[in-house]
């Protein structure tokens, strides 16, 4: 990584959203070493964005400012909304934009379908997904958002709200390949490449089999330290004086 992308600055201040950044730069080392810089920023859309377009929006504006007000190459922005497919469904997604002083990387989580309910009190009566969930009684607790989420609430803990965050960072990381995509002269090149199979290499094998002699060793010593201990102290028949 050149010195000049050091940090990155993320359009956030909520702990669940800077969990997902950390969890998913884990997993890139290109990406790992950099330092995460939250900022407190406006999103510039609505607080419950109700297109995909306008959730976009909203994650690309809050990477930019997060990187203007950082004062770094990247910023990354987070925008969870809604977007409606033909009449009857709608459906909550993430959207992630990574900003890298040049071109937008745009990532999409999975996206799942509201229940009717939710839907009817998210449209008619323009509540967010936390008071709809609260007021359907499908969960009381108001500060859900920040922790699992509703989507933990439908899924049973099984994909919590941070859980799509990654995906949908993983997805902008996609694009922060100079060899297929626009990006910035500062990104470096493979921050996409595979990870290294350590368990094919010569040395990770004789490490492998050093362990497991040593282990073996350690078991015969201490049943041969064992073995000593009880012959020393088993009763002995007393010698015959002639």
């Amino acid at each position: 990584m050149t010195a000049s992308v050091s940090g990155l600055s993320v359009g956030t201040a909520n702990a669940g959203k800077l969990q997902a950044v950390r969890r998913a730069l884990a997993q890139y080392p290109l990406l790992a070493r950099l330092e995460v810089l939250p900022q407190k920023v406006e999103s510039g859309v609505s607080y419950q964005p109700s297109t995909l377009e306008e959730t976009t929006r909203g994650a690309s504006n809050r990477a930019r400012a997060a990187a203007a007000r950082g004062g770094t190459v990247l910023g990354i922005g987070m925008e969870s909304g809604l977007f409606d497919v033909g009449d009857d469904k709608t459906f909550d997604v993430c959207a992630c934009v990574i900003y890298d002083g040049t071109a937008s990387h745009v990532g999409y989580s999975c996206a799942w379908e509201l229940p009717p309910k939710i839907r009817r009190l998210v449209k008619e009566s323009g509540m967010n997904l936390t008071d709809a969930f609260n007021e359907a009684g499908i969960c009381d607790d108001p500060k859900i958002g920040d922790k699992g989420g509703v989507l933990a609430v439908v899924t049973g803990g099984r994909v919590t709200r941070p859980d799509y965050t990654v995906q949908a960072i993983q997805m902008a990381v996609v694009a922060m390949n100079p060899s297929l995509y626009q990006c910035s002269p500062a990104l470096p090149r493979g921050i996409n490449d595979p990870l290294p199979q350590f368990e094919s290499t010569p040395r990770f094998r004789a490490l492998v089999l050093i362990r497991t002699t040593r282990v073996i060793l350690s078991g015969v010593a201490v049943a041969y330290f064992a073995w000593l201990a009880w012959f020393a102290d088993r009763p002995r028949e007393p010698a015959w004086v002639i």
